[in-house]
């Protein structure tokens, strides 16, 4: 089987290399992808925008199989378009469905319907309403979230009327993230631990594939600016058996009925975004795709063969599939551009790739080659990725191997692993 990832980050880097590893493929193709793909798959310089110049290099390919990692292909009709321009069979949802990633309003009101528990919540389409809400709101403080696509930056804690007015007038008013803030979503702050499960589905039946912590904010300690994600663990370290057990029972088969009741054709990856209550797990986000950072730790726990994963839902025989996971833990570093999430410069040329150790897995994200050298290209440039028997030993093992890296301006949070943000 010849299969392509689309996608040129770390969590595309993730599924190339897990891919490479099926005894069914017979060649990978990374569409754009980065340096780190290379190792394991052909690159092909071919925008993600550009459908039409896909599915003719997918034709004359013969691939037969394409696995989207970033949701905009997947919310602008990827599958759709592929599946009725090519051969090939897409691991995604079709883009009606993706509105549980692409619109909060909608997937908060699909999590209404079905009885799924979520923060209460009100939807805005106008600055006037919105504002008048917040000023005579009694329980601060208040989340607030653009409605549409915002790489993970468009959520916002406010903790005064002021605090969140100004919120609003950038979304909504400034249009911070262009129309993906003309409409917003104010709902009650959460307290709890956030955790993320991951599974994949044809619709109707589902696998529970991983779980994992991400680390969004920039700095130590979970201060600073919101990013796409700094780090992450796998497994959830505070999550028991029983914990999973009613995570499945109370939010994630009602999604899956929902789906099914409501007639929502899904299939693909689902990432839920839960948050541990006192009340019990509640829905913070879905997601319509693998998670970044969370797909570098979630795969390589995955002892399956992912294709025959793929292959079941294709074929309908999901249920029949045993899942393994590796009894180990997993931890990734990001390092990142200084600067990021705001600003930062490109083009800096990174050292020391060729002294990590072989134990690390190594995840390029925003890199390029240029001469044979490796240069940064994104906000989060690098991923490392090491497994073993418990935190604190792969946390110590993994920084060692993290400060063998070095670019002009390079950061990286230095308590990836540290569970003591967890109570733990």
């Amino acid at each position: 089987m010849r299969v392509a990832i689309l996608g040129k980050g770390g969590r595309e880097n993730a599924l190339v290399h897990k891919i490479s590893q099926s005894k069914y493929v017979e060649k990978v193709y990374a569409i754009p992808g980065n340096p780190g793909t290379a190792r394991y798959a052909h690159n092909v310089d071919i925008s993600l925008e550009d459908f039409m110049s896909i599915a003719e290099y997918v034709n004359n390919e013969g691939i037969e199989l394409v696995i989207p990692g970033p949701e905009l292909p997947i919310s602008r009709g990827i599958k759709d378009f592929l599946e009725s321009a090519s051969s090939a069979y897409v691991f995604a949802p079709p883009q009606e469905s993706s509105f549980l990633e692409t619109s909060k309003i909608r997937a908060k009101e699909f999590m209404k319907r079905n009885n799924i528990p979520t923060a209460n919540f009100h939807s805005f389409a106008d600055f006037e309403s919105a504002s008048s809400f917040v000023r005579g709101y009694k329980k601060y403080p208040v989340v607030i979230k653009a409605d549409g696509l915002a790489e993970g930056k468009g959520v916002v804690i406010a903790h005064s009327p002021a605090e969140a007015v100004s919120v609003l007038y950038e979304f909504m008013v400034e249009r911070k993230f262009g129309a993906s803030s003309s409409k917003v979503v104010v709902e009650d702050f959460l307290e709890g631990l956030e955790y993320s499960v991951f599974i994949v589905t044809d619709g109707k039946r589902y696998k529970w594939i991983g779980d994992a912590s991400d680390y969004k904010k920039a700095y130590d300690g979970d201060r600073g600016p919101n990013t796409g994600g700094m780090g992450s663990i796998s497994p959830v370290p505070f999550l028991t058996e029983e914990m999973r057990r009613i995570t499945e029972e109370t939010i994630i088969k009602p999604t899956i009925k929902g789906l099914e009741t409501e007639k929502i054709n899904y299939v693909g990856f689902l990432y839920f975004g839960l948050i541990w209550t006192k009340n019990g797990p509640m829905v913070l986000e879905y997601n319509v795709r693998l998670g970044d950072p969370e797909a570098q730790v979630i795969l390589p726990r995955l002892e399956n063969d992912l294709i025959s994963i793929i292959e079941a839902v294709r074929k309908g025989t999901l249920g029949r599939i045993k899942i393994k996971i590796k009894p180990e833990v997993a931890i990734c570093v990001v390092i990142a551009s200084g600067g990021y999430p705001v600003s930062y410069e490109k083009g800096k040329l990174i050292y020391g790739l060729e002294s990590v150790s072989r134990d690390v897995i190594l995840y390029h994200a925003g890199t390029r080659e240029e001469d044979g050298k490796i240069y940064t290209d994104g906000g989060r440039v690098l991923n490392l990725v090491m497994i073993g028997e418990d935190f604190k030993t792969v946390s110590d093992r993994i920084y060692n191997e993290v400060e063998k890296i070095r670019f002009e301006k390079a950061f990286y949070r230095r308590d990836i692993g540290d569970l003591t943000k967890f109570n733990l």
